[in-house]
């Protein structure tokens, strides 16, 4: 699954490459009719949307009373996606909850930006866009009544994406053509494997590739040239990381080793959004779970005490609160439980996991315009991927009401660390200057607009964008981040298998936790039969 649109794009160019070397016809024509399939089916969607934002159909009942005691039978500590969602679901099933946050507000990584743009327009200051197959979030949000827009509604014909390398616009057929080498070396590798995935547990004999950086599989590769930078670009803002310090497996395990013509998007979509922004859905949780939430609580030790319950330490201002339970979720980051005193029993692996899980170095800055240049002038949804300083941009303000426009410039590795320096008009200027390269007329666009900025690497409650796997982590700990000791639970993008880095990830998490607490308190409703 992808990130971000420019990487989706990326991951459907390499299935096209592959799709022309199994039918050993010209990747141009592959990428014509995929082309035309794909408007096809966006106008399709234009016709069909209203059913199917219906479809979900997932309620759950309302909150249960709790009886008031001394101590909650769980602390959270955490309240983002992940934490909010494992006390929903236990609150609702009667189980006594307690959740603690560091921060003076909620929703962690999921934080929109009202009140501030032009026309009214919202933007993501953290998670942006949810894919369809996302189905813990976009179920969570059915259940609390919260719309999500399906940007597929947007204009179909304006172009997907802009791959500017060589100071030229490279055509989706010529990335094709080029990937096709990319594409056969993938196909041999996971061949090689016992299966095409890894865990520290279940390595599949990917040992080798992991701890291969993604820079030295590219040189052995001998991918050279644009596409080299566009891999480079490309991977660098998806996982957050420079490619020198990325397993190869990150590129391996992002690909279907078995694409065919007519699957060949892949499950990534970033079709929707929620409607007046995305922080909406921590908002809702946060409501139903007052007054069980404790803000400006930062957790400083762990211990398991001789009875079995777990004793947690809060910093609240210059006072220690000291609070017990017989189970906790640890639901925040591994950049921040390691700053954590953890008088705990935990598996060697574990330890590991916490200490060492790799994390990107992802930041966004939202740039204001007058006018939406790139579609009005130029015919382009505003998605850029390039070797231009400001690595990757797209258009935040699709299917949002007005003239003005807002584009997102998301960057990782090194660039994503120097977005951090000088102020966000500085930052804002030397992404708009190269901007206007590929599309004229939007530095004239900036007059009187505003932006914004938010540095996820040095904000001090994350250190960090989202887990990126360094070499080696995919067969060392991959796999240990969501593993529970005892009635000790971890939850949050970092610990889910199938879709870390991703709202979607916090959620899932949270769900899964609250599973294993309500299995232990036998409160788990029965499986339904599946025919």
């Amino acid at each position: 699954m992808a990130r971000t649109p420019l990487f989706r794009s990326l991951e459907r160019a390499l299935r096209l490459a592959r799709a022309a070397d199994l039918s050993g016809r010209p990747a141009a024509e592959i990428a014509g009719e995929a082309r035309e399939r794909r408007l096809l089916t966006r106008r399709q969607l234009l016709q069909t949307s209203a059913v199917a934002a219906a479809g979900l159909g997932l309620s759950g009942c309302r909150l249960a009373r709790t009886v008031p005691i001394d101590e909650p039978q769980v602390l959270i500590i955490g309240a983002g996606i992940a934490g909010l969602t494992a006390g929903y679901r236990l609150k609702q099933r009667g189980v006594s909850v307690r959740i603690f946050e560091a921060q003076e507000r909620i929703g962690g990584r999921m934080f929109s930006q009202r009140d501030f743009f032009a026309d009214g327009q919202v933007a993501e200051l953290g998670g942006e866009l949810i894919d369809t197959g996302h189905t813990a979030i976009r179920g969570l949000a059915d259940e609390l009544g919260i719309p999500l827009d399906d940007l597929f509604t947007d204009d179909p014909e304006l172009e997907d994406e802009v791959w500017f390398f060589d100071d030229r616009r490279i055509s989706g057929a010529e990335v094709v053509e080029a990937y096709r080498p990319v594409a056969e070396r993938i196909r041999k590798d996971l061949a090689s494997l016992a299966e095409p995935w890894a865990t520290y547990d279940a390595p599949n004999g990917a040992q080798r590739l992991d701890n291969t950086t993604l820079k030295q599989w590219l040189e052995e590769v001998g991918v050279d040239g644009w596409l080299r930078r566009l891999l480079d670009v490309g991977y660098t803002t998806e996982y957050g990381l420079e490619i020198d310090r990325q397993s190869s497996l990150n590129l391996l395990f992002l690909i279907d080793p078995n694409p065919d013509p007519f699957r060949i998007y892949g499950d990534s979509d970033e079709r929707f959004h929620v409607r007046g922004g995305n922080d909406r859905i921590p908002h809702a949780l946060a409501t139903e779970l007052e007054p069980e939430i404790d803000l400006g609580s930062r957790l400083e030790a762990v211990r398991l005490r001789s009875d079995g319950q777990f004793e947690c330490t809060f910093a609240k201002g210059a006072t220690s609160v000291v609070r017990r339970a017989p189970h906790v979720v640890l639901a925040l980051p591994f950049t921040l439980l390691r700053q954590v005193d953890l008088d705990l029993e935990l598996s060697p692996v574990k330890r590991r996991a916490i200490d060492e899980l790799g994390y990107g170095t992802n930041a966004k800055l939202m740039i204001g315009f007058s006018e939406r240049v790139w579609r009005t002038r130029h015919g382009s949804n505003g998605s850029v991927l390039t070797e231009l300083p400001f690595q990757l941009t797209w258009e935040t303000s699709r299917l949002q009401a007005g003239e003005a426009g807002i584009l997102t410039n998301f960057t990782g590795g090194e660039h994503g660390a120097f977005l951090g320096q000088g102020t966000a008009a500085q930052q804002a200027g030397i992404t708009v200057d190269a901007l206007e390269r590929i599309f004229p007329g939007v530095a004239a666009a900036r007059a009187g607009m505003k932006e914004s900025r938010f540095h996820w690497p040095t904000h001090p409650y994350t250190l960090g964008s989202y887990s990126c796997y360094l070499p080696g982590q995919w067969t060392s700990i991959g796999g240990a981040e969501g593993e529970r000791t005892g009635r000790l639970h971890f939850a949050g993008e970092h610990t889910s298998q199938e879709a870390q880095g991703y709202m979607e990830g916090g959620c899932e998490s949270g769900e899964r936790v609250a599973r294993e607490i309500l299995e232990d308190l036998g409160l788990a409703r029965p499986q339904a039969d599946v025919a």
